[in-house]
């Protein structure tokens, strides 16, 4: 009986490792070559000698260092040891790979930064950093100029304000109605409205501010120009008023304006108690608070009341006359 024909071996089929793409050892070689490895202060960077090469001049420290001209030390693991805040480096390896230096918002670590740059001897990221740091300088001096005011408020009146002591400007800061923007614009021609230090009061029910120069003869002038445009003046000249689009906001109201949206700093706060007979127990508390606003936040107020343009410009050119 013949014997049976040998099996016939089942077609192979494919494993994915087989469909994997697979290096040559030249090519391993090549890649594993061109990755270097950092120990910056405790903290591992790789990247390749690429990105440094291309970015950094051949006589600076990481180019001498990937191309062993220096005695820089090795880890235990073989990479380069550099004693150095290893925070820092992600932003100068960053800084490679993007071509643009890129920070966390509000980063104010900008001279550490480029205390770090120096050391590695990255001369553009040196002159980057250090515009910005003259950018923001000069920012933090225009936060230092500006106006001292105070701000007298009734507690017992759902924070009503009451009373404002400063600069005619700090009017700025609430909704004018054309009239008195209009005043605004022309008083800015003849004379800085800085010069210009009032009490402003706000009427119970009205929607005006009352506004008392300190300097007698503004005061007259002021009034007198005052009463030629329409605005209503007090008898004896020694008040004229702003009409404003709104009801005065609340004291609480208008601190969150100034802290929030024009950098405003509140100085000092002083509260005082008083009864209106020896009888009365509920009484009335007035909180005094002294406040500095800067120039620029004031100039923001200018152009939100159609004062002023984003170039400085007062739009006005009307002139005073008598």
């Amino acid at each position: 009986m013949p014997s049976p024909p040998p099996p016939v071996p089942a077609p192979r089929s494919l494993s994915v490792s087989s469909l994997i793409f697979k290096c040559t050892d030249n090519e391993k070689k090549n890649f594993k070559d061109d990755i270097v490895t950092f120990n910056i202060g405790g903290h591992i960077y790789s990247t390749t000698y690429s990105t440094i090469n291309e970015n950094v001049d051949s006589q600076s420290l990481l180019a001498l260092i990937i191309s062993n001209r220096t005695t820089t030390s090795l880890d235990k693991n073989g990479h380069y040891f550099i004693d150095r805040d290893g925070t820092y480096f992600r932003y100068i390896l960053n800084y490679f790979r993007d071509k643009k230096l890129f920070l966390p918002e509000n980063f104010t670590e900008l001279k550490q930064l480029c205390s770090e740059a120096k050391f590695y001897q990255i001369d553009r990221l040196v002159n980057e950093i250090e515009n910005r740091l003259n950018t923001s300088n000069e920012q933090n001096k225009q936060l230092q100029i500006g106006l001292n005011f105070t701000l007298i408020s009734n507690l017992n009146q759902g924070g009503k304000i009451l009373t404002l002591i400063g600069p005619l400007k700090l009017i700025y800061l609430f909704h004018i109605e054309p009239i008195g923007r209009q005043f605004l614009k022309t008083i800015s021609n003849f004379n800085d409205p800085t010069n210009i230090s009032c009490q402003c009061t706000f009427p119970v029910d009205d929607k005006l501010i009352s506004c008392q120069p300190f300097d007698q003869l503004q005061r007259i002038v002021l009034a007198k120009q005052a009463r030629k445009m329409g605005m209503a003046v007090s008898y004896c000249d020694d008040y004229f008023y702003i009409p404003i689009e709104r009801q005065i906001m609340l004291r609480d109201e208008l601190a969150q304006l100034l802290l929030n949206k024009y950098n405003g700093k509140l100085l000092h706060t002083n509260i005082t108690y008083e009864k209106k007979s020896n009888t009365d127990h509920d009484g009335s508390y007035t909180l005094v608070e002294n406040w500095f606003i800067p120039n620029i936040s004031i100039i923001k107020c200018l152009e939100t009341n159609g004062i002023m343009n984003q170039d400085g410009n007062i739009y006005s050119n009307t002139s005073m006359t008598d």
